[in-house]
């Protein structure tokens, strides 16, 4: 019902190519009305002028000397009248001063031909040529006649005039029967064209209106609805396809956008727990001391010494959060071409201390121009190095650094690899590792106090450097993680 209404209403696409559609039809059956009158009507005025031009050619010359040497006029006039005349022709014989000389009457004696007045007469015979024209007028008894003439000459002198004419009643009778044939007509084929027209839109919209209802079935839970593109139509086709691509952004963005509100609310909850366990420690260590335990000298610097180790971790945590943040902002940082094996071995003394009794072996390639930013180099190669360090054997750890380059289809790479012969990763965790606070179950101890943040900054690091970083693991034998940036040619 809703949908009945609305197909009527002015603003409706199929009610106003219904109403455009009448007009058009109506305009066309106008046009062609009013052309086949004219038409009609020239064609039968021209078959009644043909007649009357006819008779008055039928008088040949000797009839018109017989007319003149007669020597009364009206004698004259009354025998040109009498030769021409019949029961549908009427004639009048004017002279050359425009007056009447002699007229024929009908068939019963009370039908009087149309006359002209004396100046229209007058004004007839001083026109050039012979005066075989014709008009229409309207007669004593107020039906239409048509009228042609004939001027009578003598040599260079016009005598008179010839007036015949015959009543044009059955033309205008059979032109009002035609229209009014017509417009019955007309009424009928414009009713039909309606109906054929509604019939003819409702197939041709019914793309549309399924389109339509397809539109109003999605929603926020059914973005992965489409549109059908195999209508028969183009121009629905396009405009489906058009729709579909747009449904599939919006789809797209709601994914992206939940996706990452699903994360955020995972992380805002991972470091709050993170942040807990040290500000915990430093509360209880604090309520030790305010019992008395700052009196004993041995409980005093156990605590002093624990709230110290606390607030470090704690501080470390903070300011892994904070450039977690600024690489999310994508704040720009200065950026030169390095060298990557100075990069590597300025921070290779640290390693060193960092490793304890683990080997740090290096396999580096000099000369090898990569544009990055130094700190940034050397926090990815400590965290790797860290992470390395945690998961191998205190002893018997090895840790390698190599630096070669790779031709690429888009350039050549710089290669920096880091591999250790550790614990390994198990291979369900490998997809996961670079995510923020994720540590994995074999590796969740608090020996070596990490947060699980070091490899979400590696990743975003490399990220900002437009690079790659790809990790392989096996367990029990070891891992590696290799790092890809652009060479600078």
């Amino acid at each position: 019902m809703t949908r009945i209404k609305a197909a009527f209403k002015s603003k409706s696409l199929k009610w106003q190519l219904l109403i455009r559609w009448s007009l058009m039809l109506m305009l066309l059956l106008i046009i062609m009305g009013i052309s086949q009158f004219f038409i009609t009507r020239s064609y039968l005025l021209s078959g009644k002028n043909q007649v009357l031009e006819a008779r008055l050619h039928d008088l040949d010359k000797d009839d018109l000397q017989e007319s003149k040497s007669s020597n009364n006029s009206k004698l004259k006039a009354k025998f040109l009248v009498n030769l021409i005349s019949d029961r549908n022709t009427s004639v009048v014989i004017v002279d050359k001063k425009g007056e009447i000389l002699s007229e024929s009457k009908g068939i019963n004696g009370d039908i009087t031909p149309p006359n002209l007045t004396r100046e229209e007469y007058k004004r007839l015979l001083k026109e050039s040529g012979n005066g075989e024209n014709y008009k229409i007028i309207e007669n004593k008894t107020h039906n239409r006649d048509m009228l042609k003439f004939k001027k009578i000459s003598s040599g260079p002198l016009t005598l008179g005039l010839i007036q015949i004419s015959t009543t044009v009643e059955p033309i205008n009778t059979m032109l009002r029967k035609q229209v009014y044939f017509y417009i019955v007509a007309s009424i009928v084929i414009i009713i039909l064209g309606i109906l054929i027209g509604i019939t003819v839109l409702k197939y041709t919209l019914k793309p549309l209106y399924n389109l339509t209802n397809t539109l109003d079935k999605i929603t926020v839970g059914q973005l992965n609805l489409r549109l059908p593109i195999d209508n028969g139509q183009f121009e629905i086709d396009s405009l489906s396809d058009a729709f579909n691509g747009m449904f599939k952004r919006i789809e797209t963005s709601f994914e992206k956008e939940q996706f990452i509100k699903d994360k955020m609310q995972r992380f805002i909850s991972d470091a709050s727990h993170e942040m807990r366990t040290p500000l915990t420690s430093i509360h209880g260590f604090v309520e030790v001391l305010l019992r008395g335990a700052a009196k004993n000298e041995n409980q005093l610097n156990i605590a002093l010494n624990s709230i110290l180790i606390e607030s470090e971790r704690l501080t470390e945590l903070v300011n892994e959060l904070l450039m977690l943040i600024k690489l999310d902002q994508q704040i720009k940082v200065e950026m030169k071409n390095e060298n990557i094996k100075d990069i590597i071995e300025e921070v290779y003394p640290q390693l060193k201390i960092l490793a304890g009794q683990r080997k740090i072996q290096l396999k580096l390639t000099n000369n090898l121009l990569v544009k990055v930013n130094k700190n940034q180099i050397k926090q990815i190669i400590y965290n790797l190095v860290q992470n390395a360090i945690q998961h191998t054997d205190e002893t018997n750890g090895v840790v390698s650094i190599s630096v070669n380059s790779i031709d690429k289809p888009l350039g050549s790479f710089l290669v920096l690899k880091i591999e250790d012969n550790g614990t390994g990763i198990p291979e369900k965790d490998l997809f996961d590792i670079f995510d923020r606070f994720f540590r994995s179950e074999a590796h969740r101890s608090r020996k070596y106090g990490g947060y699980g943040l070091g490899l979400s900054i590696v990743k975003s690091i490399v990220d900002a450097h437009m690079g790659e970083i790809y990790v392989s693991s096996e367990l029990d034998k070891g891992t590696s993680f290799c790092i890809f940036i652009k060479l600078v040619n």
